[in-house]
């Protein structure tokens, strides 16, 4: 019984450093592309790049509860909600590391990926797998 909780924890682990790897990478990859139609266009107002920053930390929240979730297959919401926390904080740490400055906002993507996060895990276990 100690090791199949052992187990479980190591598992519920995994998957939120997978699903938190996972919403990093797109969430940077969704910043990326938002960049480059800003310079190509031009037509990006200044004031919408945070908005387009904090929507796509959203998405890739979203994305790495339910690869979470799809993974752990059960307790979607906290597993989904530690994703998006982990994966907020990591994006905080790479924004304060190329120049940025902690304000309010932070705190306010972090709670966008709390619970983006927490409502992927939910779709991510609740999501039916094929049968074979």
């Amino acid at each position: 019984m100690q090791s199949e909780k052992r187990t479980d924890i190591r598992r519920a682990v995994k998957a939120v450093v997978i699903g938190a790897a996972a919403g990093v990478s797109i969430s940077m990859l969704l910043i990326l592309v938002g960049a480059l139609i800003a310079v190509k266009t031009g037509a990006v107002p200044y004031n919408a790049v945070p908005y387009i920053a904090g929507a796509a930390q959203g998405i890739g929240a979203l994305a790495g509860g339910y690869i979470c979730g799809r993974a752990f297959r059960r307790m979607g919401m906290a597993l989904g909600a530690a994703c998006g926390s982990l994966a907020g904080a990591a994006l905080f740490v790479i924004g304060l590391i190329s120049g940025g400055t902690a304000a309010w906002t932070a705190l306010i993507r972090l709670l966008i990926s709390v619970l983006c996060g927490a409502i992927g895990g939910i779709a991510g276990v609740n999501k039916r797998s094929r049968r074979k």
